[in-house]
This record gives structure tokens, C-alpha cells and sequence, in this order.
């Protein structure tokens, strides 16, 4: 085995477009909200404290919390991630809210989701395989 061979990531299987559509995004309940002066929802982070000191560690104090300002559409979306409402359910009030088509608030929602999915801001709870079936039989 070469020395500088780069070893192959192995990719979990895509998770189909339908589960996702039917799955409900949750916000991580370590991360506190509220709307500003403004109305923009601003996010608020507690950071965990380094566990080795820095070179400037004794002059510097170090952050306890982060804080992201969403914008109109990001606080939009924020409000709706209940746990309570699909992806379905949350593009189709993006897309009336903001009059877009369908596709594009799937395709916007979508890729928004994974980018606060890749911070841990929100997990997605997939429909329990009974629930699944049962929805599509009834055609709900």
C-alpha cells in the first residue's frame, strides 16, 4: 500500500427525494431564538469553552455564545421548522409567502435545510415506515 494513498470516503446511500419531502425538520433545542427590533430572527449559539489554552487565552476572554441574524426568508423558514410541519408543508408556504414556483422553493428549501442541517442547527426526523405506507395508500 502506497504511503500517500488517499483512502476512499464511503458515501452513505442518497436518502430518496420523497422521504425528505416527508420528514419534519426540527431545530436543535440547544440553540435559542428571538426576533430583533427589526423582526429578523436572530439565532443564538452557546460555545463550548477550549480545552487547551491559547497563546493569548489569560488576555483575551473567550466567546461563550455566537450569534446569526437570518435574513427575511431564513426567519421565514425558521418559524415553520416546528416539528410538527413537513418539508412539503414548509415549501409550500415558502412558495406562496414569497410567490415562487414550487420547484424553486424545493430546490431553495433543500439546499438551505442541508446547510443548516451541516452546522446542527436542524436534523430532519424521517416518517416511521408505517406512517409512510399508510400515507401513500391513503393518499394524504
Amino acid at each position: 500500500m502506497p504511503l500517500f494513498k488517499r483512502s476512499r470516503k464511503v458515501e452513505p446511500p442518497p436518502i430518496p427525494l420523497e422521504v425528505i419531502l416527508a420528514s419534519k425538520p426540527i431545530r436543535n433545542p440547544t440553540v435559542t431564538w428571538e426576533k430583533n427590533e427589526k423582526g429578523e430572527v436572530v439565532l443564538t449559539i452557546k460555545l463550548e469553552p477550549s480545552s487547551k489554552p491559547g497563546l493569548f487565552s489569560g488576555f483575551v476572554k473567550e466567546p461563550t455564545e455566537r450569534k446569526i441574524v437570518l435574513d427575511q426568508v431564513g426567519g421565514f423558514v425558521w418559524e415553520l421548522l416546528d416539528g410538527e410541519k413537513t418539508v412539503n408543508n414548509v415549501i409550500e408556504h415558502v412558495a406562496k409567502q414569497f410567490k415562487l414556483h414550487r420547484r424553486e422553493a424545493q430546490t431553495s428549501l433543500l439546499a438551505y435545510l442541508q446547510m443548516l442541517s451541516e452546522r446542527g442547527l436542524v436534523a430532519l426526523i424521517a416518517p416511521s415506515p408505517s406512517t409512510e405506507h399508510t400515507s401513500s395508500q391513503t393518499g394524504s
